[in-house]
């Protein structure tokens, strides 16, 4: 009986090990240590052929720590976070094994693995959240998240010239006002500027967009980060004259790039929603765009959505 008990315990600890071999999945998410959310295969690989799972209406509060998990196993870890949609909402990453929540929310996770590209995690506020046990379904405080990303919001973000232009100041000393000479449509703003003229950017949320640096940023092209909470907030230093500048990227509570060009090119400049988009059938890189409020991905003259899916 002894050997027969022995044989047995060998086959159901050989049978333990076997069960704790991690597996491909499922994959899911780990909150505060505990809690785990399942994130199943979400749709096709992304337009660099990541495999996509998504975690959906994921309700966090401030100061949460969210990490993957491979359920197979229990084991855990985090990659690094995609540099658009509300990652500014979390801090961490990869190096720091967790992301970590600073703005409480129902945010919507899009993992996205490849052994070739390198591991991404997308992360936007949830859609479609409502009814579902979401702390803040609509937003952070107010529903101020364009383009449909929680709460069903459908505004178009307006963004705004500030700083010391045509030798007034506009804008920066007058926090709540907002000046439409000075409003970028259509992706384009001219400026009649006197020499010593700078600017930075702020949205009709009241959102305001700075460069980083010990001193004014210079150049043709510049690339404002929003300012939430870090110093020193330095402007862009432009030149004398009349200036056509244009906006290369624009992501709400993210980073805008701004560029001076001729008026030949300012003139051909064409814009979709947030985004403006250079009128062009191709593209050599893969860049991100933001049109009608809603992120796309622009890779050799097609668009996809953040998902990976082409979008007709």
């Amino acid at each position: 009986m002894k050997k027969i008990f022995a044989f047995v315990m060998m086959l159901s600890m050989g049978w333990m090990t076997m069960m704790a071999e991690c597996q491909d999945g499922p994959y899911g998410l780990q909150i505060n240590g505990n809690k785990v959310v399942d994130a199943p295969k979400f749709g096709d690989p992304d337009f660099e052929g990541r495999i996509q799972y998504k975690a959906s209406c994921v309700s966090l509060q401030v100061g949460d720590e969210v990490k993957l998990i491979n359920q197979s196993c229990g084991d855990t870890w985090m990659i690094d976070l995609d540099p658009y949609g509300d990652y500014a909402n979390f801090e961490g990453g990869k190096e720091a094994g967790k992301v970590t929540c600073k703005v409480a929310g129902s945010y919507d996770f899009y993992i996205k693995l490849s052994m070739e590209k390198g591991d991404l995690i997308y992360v936007e506020l949830g859609k479609d959240c409502s009814g579902q046990g979401g702390d803040n379904p609509g937003g952070q405080g107010g529903g101020d998240n364009p383009g449909g990303q929680g709460g069903g919001a459908d505004e178009d973000v307006n963004y705004y010239a500030i700083g010391w232009i045509n030798g007034a100041d506009h804008g920066e000393a007058a926090y709540d006002t907002f000046e439409d000479e000075y409003m970028f449509e259509n992706g384009k703003l001219t400026i009649d500027c006197k020499m010593g003229s700078y600017i930075a950017v702020k949205d009709h949320m009241g959102n305001f967009y700075y460069a980083e640096g010990n001193g004014n940023a210079t150049g043709n092209t510049v690339t404002l980060k929003w300012a939430n909470g870090w110093t020193p907030c330095q402007k862009w230093a432009i030149l004398e004259g009349t200036q056509y500048i244009i906006i290369r990227e624009a992501t709400f509570k993210g980073n805008i790039v701004l560029e001076t060009v001729d008026k030949a090119t300012y003139d051909a400049y064409s814009w979709g929603g947030n985004q403006a988009v250079e009128n062009v059938q191709t593209s050599e890189k893969a860049h991100k765009v933001m049109m009608d409020g809603q992120l796309y991905i622009m890779y050799n003259g097609t668009k996809y959505n953040v998902q990976g899916a082409e979008v007709k």
